[in-house]
């Protein structure tokens, strides 16, 4: 909780990739700079196919179980989601 963390999104298909109740800035895009339309704060970042996007995102709001899922719709429908606590 608090802290500032970098994380890589990578794939190997094309996933919007959303974080719930988390906002974020995309840091870098297969390793350059970042394109105009990754500029501003996100909740969701599409990661092309062997893509690495770099985000830095920053938990402030509460301790507790937080959600990110795919944003495609049979994706969401096939479970590709997780969980993961802030402490």
């Amino acid at each position: 909780m608090g802290t500032t963390e970098v994380w890589r999104f990578t794939s190997d298909f094309h996933h919007p990739v959303h974080v719930h109740l988390a906002h974020f800035r995309v840091l870098s895009r297969g390793g350059k700079a970042p394109a105009a339309t990754d500029a501003g704060w996100k909740d969701t970042v599409d990661v092309r196919p062997y893509e690495v996007v770099e985000v830095l995102v920053r938990f402030t709001g509460y301790r507790g179980l937080y959600m990110m899922h795919c944003h495609n719709l049979e994706h969401e429908d096939m479970a590709m989601m997780a969980d993961f606590e802030i402490v």
